[in-house]
């Protein structure tokens, strides 16, 4: 037997069935010089408990390095983990890289504290890269 998310409605009720919101598009061809990065802030409302967000990424011809997508918890809005402590829980994802071509990756992030920043960075130090990216929230 199979339960559609309908059925789910009726069994749990709508506040707690499943639920995903419209994905909505952060960045439209931003370009992100060499290493640097660019940051998105979510607050994330009541009731959900995750985030996916897809970044796409066209490299220049002759990069020599990626794109990473990290992301960092706050209890509070203002004190956010540090970029080394998230990258040592394993709190980031890196693209393929392939110089010249765009790749595109959605990573599924748990939401953990109420405040979440994502941040985008280049690796690449000679060469800038150019993102679009969408987040979506999951209840």
């Amino acid at each position: 037997m199979s339960i559609g998310i309908e059925n789910l409605k009726e069994i749990l009720g709508e506040e707690l069935a499943p639920a995903r919101e419209n994905p909505v598009k952060v960045l439209d061809s931003e370009t992100i010089d060499p290493s640097g990065l660019r940051e998105l802030t979510v607050e994330s409302r009541e009731g959900h408990s995750a985030l996916v967000v897809t970044v796409k990424a066209t490299y220049n011809a002759s990069a020599t390095a990626g794109v990473r997508v990290r992301w960092l918890y706050s209890p509070d809005g203002s004190n956010y983990d540090s970029p080394e402590d998230a990258e040592d829980a394993g709190n980031y994802e890196d693209l393929t890289f392939e110089k010249g071509k765009t790749r595109q990756r959605t990573i599924l992030i748990p939401i953990l504290q109420s405040h979440l920043k994502i941040q985008i960075v280049n690796l690449d130090s000679n060469y800038s890269v150019t993102v679009d990216a969408w987040t979506t929230l999951l209840r």
